[in-house]
């Protein structure tokens, strides 16, 4: 059963109103802006839905709810407002899962999502297009060279999302969990380098340090088993005594296993599979059309949160909890 749009909008809505007065954000001086938090960040969710370019969705928004934001910023100052409330975004984020995750806690999955923000050659050609964040790497189902960023996304057995960090596409995946379960442990820790890591005798390659920025600690979210299924992108001993010793963190991976448990394994690592197949069809996280790091977090935990809030609104309406497609007629 597909929600009547008006019906959608407004229990997006009264749940990020709600959010608001529990979390009121810090007092700004000057007068009070046309548009209050409550509507700024409904707007930021909504635009996850309708994907395109910044001014499209805004227009979208203004023609699909034309009563609900009569006063509906300029795109520029929208993507002011936009940046500003990163952090309680990433608190929504936070809180949803909190709530969505109650007895759901033996596990967490771990895995990597990539988002080209540019096309190769023009990455290859200019590296302008957020240098530090961002570079050329392989990712996805066929490996491919793309120019962007590593979404490394955390998601609990049901689908939830708990956290994410990014990195740059050319950062291995295992210092990109190394940023998510440090920060976990410590929001304000550096997260571990190649001194951590002893390469076992013979392995015969230098070990290369993390590249670029990883952002950010305030998207990694908190703990909530502990234990982490990833793929053989994490393996390793020394890695995962590390993550043990200094965290507490156990990431299993499938060589650790019997044979007799790989095929659990392997099915309930799906779940994130599909995750990051509704974040791409139905959220348009790929190519976030950003030129900074700010706007890439904001782009990126919108896109995260509107998913968290999808499943809320779809187990309130008693529909499957990855029902995003059909959950509202854009």
């Amino acid at each position: 059963m597909t929600i009547d749009p008006d019906t959608f909008l407004t229990t997006v809505y009264a749940t990020v109103d709600d959010f608001c007065a529990q979390h009121p954000g810090p007092l700004r001086p000057g007068p009070k802006p046309v548009m209050g938090d409550s509507e700024v960040l409904t707007v930021m969710l909504l635009k996850a839905w309708y994907g395109t370019s910044e001014r499209g969705a805004l227009a979208w928004v203004q023609a699909r709810f034309p009563a609900a934001f009569p006063h509906l910023l300029t795109p520029s100052a929208f993507n002011r407002r936009a940046r500003a409330l990163a952090f309680e975004m990433a608190q929504l984020l936070h809180e949803l899962s909190g709530h969505l995750t109650i007895g759901d806690d033996v596990y967490e999955i771990l895995d990597g999502l990539p988002i080209p923000v540019a096309t190769t050659e023009r990455g290859q050609r200019r590296r302008c297009l957020l240098p530090e964040a961002a570079d050329i790497g392989r990712g996805g189902t066929g490996k491919g060279w793309y120019y962007g960023v590593s979404l490394l996304g955390c998601v609990s057995a049901a689908g939830v999302i708990t956290g994410f960090v990014t990195a740059p596409a050319n950062d291995a995946e295992r210092w990109q969990a190394s940023a998510l379960i440090s920060w976990r442990h410590d929001p304000t820790a550096v997260p571990m380098d190649v001194e951590a890591i002893t390469p076992p005798r013979g392995h015969g390659r230098t070990l290369t340090g993390p590249v670029g920025h990883q952002l950010s600690p305030t998207t990694a979210g908190e703990t909530v088993a502990g234990v982490y299924l990833a793929d053989r992108g994490f393996a390793g001993t020394e890695w995962q005594q590390v993550w043990r010793r200094r965290y507490g963190a156990t990431v299993i991976t499938p060589e650790t296993l019997e044979p007799d448990d790989r095929h659990w394994f392997h099915h309930a690592r799906q779940r994130i599979e599909t995750v990051f197949a509704v974040l791409t069809d139905v959220l348009h996280i790929k190519h976030p059309r950003v030129r900074t790091e700010a706007g890439l977090i904001t782009r990126i935990v919108s896109a995260c949160t509107a998913f968290n809030l999808g499943i809320f609104i779809n187990r309130r309406f008693d529909r499957p909890d990855l029902a995003h497609g059909t959950l509202f007629r854009a």
